[in-house]
């Protein structure tokens, strides 16, 4: 039987390289993930496979059922956090954990079961990732859940377990002392607003407010503030926290472990690793729970007038969000790349600020929209009424196409678009100049499909987006939105969105449909089939998009001013 070296994150691929040298190229690679070819093919491995799943999942239901199913899941755990703490919810507070646990669940659950047959002739090698899920990080649950289906129909296979990432489960905001000084006007929170940090740094200073900086246990951003609040490892129990509130925080982590270990029993069928899962959840939970009682005491004297978060929970929110809904403190929702998706938590005094390009309301975690308001982000606009010359280039902007191997669109239909698009240039004399997502590329595949030279799709991600911006004509944002169509708008490049597949309520909202024509590739074709038969119908979509984009920043408001 041959052996097979199953792939199905990055980080498996360092051990592969080694059994495969044992092997001695008698062997084949399986990967599922478009996105790690290129990554396979800088590796020593050989005979990489890319096995695509026919009849993959639906991501929009798929994302919309795992977010259902995590409510659910944390409903369960509310009861029993309530029992123990009447006035305590948890609703919503490891919801992005969950979320990710479920997707990932079900995607490889029904991966696994389609391909299962081709499997009976080969020896899969798989490597076990020991992590518990967390977020979107590579664990255990995706290789388990293969192993688990090749025990229960009798195929033979190896096993490689491998890494750990450092337990950080114990980490805590430092709120054992008091802030000192005079009370802040604003508790600040913005993790991952990488991209944007400079601009709300910039509000803060001129909103004249003082803030008090948490800063974050992930994706933290620098924050200027007249205090920062650090962060203290509580294991073992660190001095500053009473005996008392150790003894309840350990209690109630006991019981969610327990709790939790039970509702993960269908889904994680090995004890070890479920207990090792329950557990995780637990000691965040036990965190939390020190960081909702820490914060009450901490700011007993005076309580912030608001509360700024950016919309990415890196494990401190539901605390946050919990402490402001107790003494009803406003929070004001940024976020953390221009646009934000649906928010997992309930609270109602929660105010979402996007960029005017917001593609569809956000609600809260009981549907309800939530209150709104556009942020004035600083941009240079920049158009032309100059009557166009004829269509030459045309730019494929592409998105990330997965996640944890998940894929947002089904890989044929994805290809297929592509290859439509780059069919009709090729007919009408027009070149095609594709960016890929930077880190995420597609260099092997698009050659290919489109015969584009592996240098042209390098020379296209390493530029500037401004430079391959201004290198195109029209602009073809391919799938899902991305906020880097804004540098096409303010630069009064036309963009257009094909998409090949019906997109998720997240990644619908990255661009508003009413700006960038959202359509299928056929219609956008068609309609490229005008731009190069008239000039002018160029320029009339053109002045019109950009007039809407612009049009879009007049109810904008300053962030200085609702803080």
């Amino acid at each position: 039987m041959q052996d097979v070296l199953f792939i199905i994150d990055a980080d498996d691929i360092a051990l592969a390289e080694i059994l495969a040298a044992k092997l001695q190229g008698q062997y084949r690679v399986y990967a599922f993930d478009p996105q790690l070819i290129d990554v396979l093919h800088a590796s020593t491995l050989q005979n990489v496979e890319l096995i695509v799943w026919e009849s993959a999942c639906d991501y929009p239901a798929l994302s919309a059922n795992a977010h259902a199913q995590a409510h659910a899941f944390e409903a369960e755990l509310d009861a029993v956090a309530r029992a123990m703490q009447p006035a305590l919810s948890i609703r919503s507070w490891q919801h992005l954990n969950l979320y990710y646990f479920f997707l990932t669940y079900h995607w490889y659950s029904a991966l696994w079961a389609d391909i299962l047959p081709r499997l009976r002739h080969v020896h899969p090698h798989i490597f076990l990732c020991d992590n518990p899920a967390s977020f979107y990080w590579p664990a255990f649950l995706p290789s388990l859940l293969l192993l688990q289906y090749l025990r229960t129909f009798d195929i033979e296979f190896s096993a490689y377990p491998y890494g750990e990432r450092a337990d950080e489960t114990d980490a805590i905001p430092y709120l054992c002392d008091s802030a000192g000084g005079a009370p802040a006007d604003l508790l600040v929170h913005l993790p991952t607003c990488f991209y944007d940090a400079p601009y709300f740094n910039d509000e803060l200073k001129a909103s004249g407010r003082t803030a008090t900086h948490l800063i974050a246990k992930y994706w933290d951003v620098e924050v200027a503030a007249a205090h920062r609040i650090k962060l203290i490892r509580t294991v073992p129990r660190h001095p500053a926290i009473a005996d008392r509130l150790w003894d309840q925080a350990v209690r109630f982590a006991d019981v969610m472990h327990d709790r939790l270990s039970a509702l993960l029993a269908p889904f994680v069928a090995t004890a070890s690793f479920r207990n090792s899962q329950a557990r995780h959840f637990a000691n965040i939970y036990r965190s939390q729970f020190l960081t909702y009682f820490l914060l009450q005491s901490h700011f007993a004297e005076a309580l912030p007038k608001k509360i700024l978060l950016s919309d990415h929970d890196s494990g401190f929110h539901g605390p946050l969000i919990g402490f402001a809904e107790k003494y009803q403190i406003p929070v004001i929702v940024v976020p953390h790349a221009k646009t934000s998706e649906d928010s997992e938590f309930f609270y109602e005094n929660m105010l979402s600020c996007t960029h005017p390009m917001q593609g569809i309301p956000v609600s809260d975690a009981n549907g309800k929209l939530m209150a709104a308001q556009a942020l004035r982000y600083p941009a240079q606009l920049s158009g032309s009424t100059a009557i166009p010359g004829p269509l030459k280039k045309i730019g494929l902007l592409l998105n990330g196409h997965s996640l944890n191997g998940i894929l947002c669109t089904p890989w044929p239909v994805y290809l297929s678009g592509i290859k439509e698009i780059a069919g009709w240039c090729r007919n009408n004399g027009i070149a095609l100049t594709i960016r890929c997502r930077p880190g995420q590329s597609l260099f092997h595949l698009l050659q290919q499909a489109t015969g584009i030279g592996r240098a042209d799709l390098l020379a296209a991600l390493g530029c500037p987006l401004l430079t391959f911006a201004g290198g195109c004509d029209v602009c073809l944002m391919y799938d899902a939105p991305t906020n880097a169509g804004l540098e096409f708008l303010r630069n009064a490049i036309p963009l257009l969105n094909p998409v090949p597949a019906p997109l998720s309520k997240a990644e619908a909202a990255t661009a508003d449909a009413a700006i960038v024509a959202r359509q299928s590739v056929a219609a956008t074709l068609a309609m490229l089939d005008r731009f190069v038969a008239e000039p002018l119908h160029l320029q009339q979509f053109t002045l019109q998009q950009f007039a809407a984009y612009v049009a879009l920043f007049r109810p904008a408001r300053m962030l200085r001013e609702l803080l």
